[in-house]
């Protein structure tokens, strides 16, 4: 079992780069934040460690998937808000523009050996991505496919 994990702030700097606050040491990079919080590369800490790694490499560019089941709500709700006869207009986001992703793909965060692999939607697009990270690397983020 994971020890417990200290205080940590997600926030951003002056400059508006995400950072990590550990108790109240300062972290830009994962590798920092493992060495304050050694106990949050635990897979116990799956969830805690994909947020980190999300917020450390896309700010608030792309929110954390938890809750596949509460996401699919959330999307096709939006998705059918949508009036399905409007023309397309530059600039304007809609999910009707992409289409149905493919919901079985997505899954809560998890350690697939030393590899990190979480789902997360771009905020301003609303579609899902696929993020992993191997151990010591950067996340690499793919959309999830589009089915309908």
């Amino acid at each position: 079992m994971a020890d417990g994990l200290p205080p940590i702030s997600m926030q951003y700097d002056q400059a508006g780069t995400p950072i990590v606050i550990v108790e109240q040491a300062k972290a830009q990079d994962l590798s920092e934040v493992i060495r304050l919080a050694p106990a949050l590369s635990d897979p116990h800490w799956v969830r805690a460690y994909a947020r980190v790694a999300n917020h450390l490499a896309q700010g608030d560019k792309f929110s954390l998937i938890v809750d596949p089941a509460a996401f699919e709500a959330e999307y096709r709700a939006a998705f059918e808000a949508e009036d399905p006869d409007e023309v397309p207009q530059a600039g304007v986001m809609r999910l009707r523009n992409f289409g149905m992703p493919d919901f079985a793909a997505i899954k809560p965060p998890e350690m697939q050996g030393g590899t990190l692999v979480y789902f997360a939607r771009n905020t301003f697009m609303g579609i899902p991505y696929r993020a992993v990270m191997p151990e010591g690397g950067q996340p690499e983020y793919e959309p999830v496919a589009m089915v309908e």
